[in-house]
């Protein structure tokens, strides 16, 4: 076995024929590790990074497994004044969700230990190490962890986060029953009032009509920011998430569940199906219809679509939200995992400056470093 540094485009596009079959075989299976979302990621985000994929090789020159690292800056706070490894896709203006390295399951004692001598081939590239959303139970976590304790400084989970999830049942009407008396009947009586006053009707966006019904979404969950001004919809974004769901959607591997009043759309909810999960990403709703409950409307629509689709888990990703706490009753975590370069000055500056504003009094501190 042996290990090299893909840098080139043309290396990470020969990857592609093994990505998804590793992915496929490891421990964590995520949209956000799937080879669409990292080659549409990159083509729209490669001016700003550096690939530095990892990948172990078998005497052919096959790939065994796959560590997805770039090397860039941060976009925002003082992270970006240095120069981070992270996760391909983990840094940026779009970051995945639950990223990981591809690492068959049983295998991980042999070969992460491999993927991570990137950090130490590649380290007068780097300052920082920045492992962003890396599933607290992943068999590579604890290697990684002890890999970066060995040789750097500062190692530490500086972000864990909850993702709520609802358990889905094997029917609808299983599901339903076990929701509380009240909630129940709630959504119930919301969802005739829709039905009775606006003759609501509940649809999923399919390949023949995904493009017109892509851009209503886009403008129903504009209208939940400031001046309209989210993540999800700058220039750059909004192409790639575009692009990626009409693959997805026609796939399979993505659902926008929707309710519309009369032709157009007033509720939906989109999100990406992987293995038995569906990953909720984001929703948007018309405010007009707001008396509806239609933001519980769209969720309680889209855990329907996803029973159908013979699915066990909803995983309404990183985030607390109170909408989220009336749905979920189960957790699982990511981690946002870093580390430093002992000789950089700049990474000790950083450290230092977050330190002393740990110390100050919360109401006098600034923008925070992280």
């Amino acid at each position: 076995m042996r290990v090299d540094i893909v840098r080139d485009e043309a290396g990470f596009a020969a990857l592609g024929p093994y990505w998804d079959a590793l992915l496929e075989q490891s421990a964590t299976r995520s949209s956000f590790l799937r080879w669409d979302w990292m080659r549409f990621w990159w083509e729209e985000f490669h001016t700003d990074f550096a690939l530095t994929i990892a990948v172990v090789r078998d005497a052919e020159g096959i790939p065994q497994a796959i560590a997805p690292l770039m090397i860039g800056l941060e976009t925002d706070g003082m992270r970006r004044h240095l120069r981070h490894l992270g996760f391909l896709s983990g840094l940026g203006d779009v970051k995945g969700e639950r990223m990981d390295f591809l690492v068959p399951a049983g295998r991980e004692a042999e070969w992460t230990p491999l993927l991570c001598q990137a950090f130490q081939i590649l380290e007068g590239e780097w300052e920082a190490i920045r492992l962003n959303k890396l599933p607290e139970e992943s068999p590579n976590y604890p290697l990684i962890s002890a890999a970066l304790r060995a040789r750097y400084t500062g190692v530490d989970v500086v972000t864990r986060t909850e993702c709520m999830c609802i358990r889905l049942s094997d029917t609808w009407a299983d599901f339903e029953a076990q929701m509380l008396g009240k909630r129940r009947r709630e959504m119930r009586r919301r969802f005739e009032l829709l039905l009775k006053e606006h003759s609501a009707q509940e649809s999923l966006v399919t390949v023949a009509d995904m493009e017109s019904r892509l851009d209503e979404f886009a403008v129903l969950h504009r209208h939940h920011y400031p001046e309209g001004v989210t993540s999800f919809l700058t220039p750059r974004s909004w192409r790639f998430h575009r692009r990626l769901a009409m693959k997805w959607i026609a796939d399979g591997r993505a659902m926008l569940p929707f309710i519309a009043v009369g032709s157009g759309m007033v509720g939906g909810l989109y999100g990406f199906v992987e293995g038995d999960e569906f990953l909720f990403f984001q929703i948007g709703w018309n405010e007009t219809f707001a008396r509806y409950s239609m933001g519980h409307l769209s969720i309680r629509w889209a855990v329907e679509c996803s029973i159908k689709r013979q699915l066990k888990l909803f995983d309404m990703l990183p985030g607390t939200y109170r909408y989220k706490t009336d749905w979920a009753h189960s957790s699982r975590y990511v981690l946002d995992l870093e580390a430093y370069q002992p000789e950089s000055l700049r990474a000790a500056l950083f450290r230092s400056l977050r330190h002393l504003k740990r110390l100050l009094p919360r109401d006098s501190q600034a923008k925070s470093p992280e």
